[in-house]
């Protein structure tokens, strides 16, 4: 019986502890919420190609048009990160498309992150001044 009430005391004290312990996780994220991101093609008549990664999942799309668009959702877990290599013609650039930053959750806005490929850069849509802002440049993957 001893064993059981400290066993039971145990649990207590480490649920207690993460309930009230500071998080590394901001204030505006919940974990198990949903959140998506939506990569958007802006480029004028060019294909983009994105790859994005974050623990064991990894995505792999090309948008082939302009205005084409691909979303993923996802499930927030303690440590979720997502990093995309984005790619179209001899450019590159590799972003975090996702994460707990507080920058970055505010320039979202709220539970979707849209990015906005163009030919000067990657932007991000935020929600709350309905505009975008540029985040990345592009790279050129040749050379010189």
């Amino acid at each position: 019986m001893k064993g059981k009430t400290i066993r039971v005391l145990y649990y207590f004290l480490l649920l207690a502890s993460l309930a009230f312990k500071p998080s590394s996780c901001s204030s505006t994220m919940s974990i198990g919420k949903k959140y998506f991101v939506r990569i958007v093609n802006d480029l004028d008549n060019k294909p983009l190609d994105f790859s994005c990664k974050s623990g064991d999942d990894q995505i792999n799309r090309s948008l082939p048009t302009a205005g084409s668009q691909f979303e993923f959702g996802f499930r927030l877990g303690f440590t979720t990160q997502f990093n995309c290599d984005l790619r179209y013609s001899t450019y590159h650039a590799m972003i975090i498309a996702f994460r707990d930053e507080e920058a970055l959750l505010n320039d979202c806005g709220g539970v979707h992150c849209i990015w906005s490929a163009r030919e000067d850069g990657i932007y991000l849509y935020r929600i709350k001044h309905d505009d975008y802002k540029k985040w990345y440049d592009w790279e050129n993957q040749i050379q010189t």
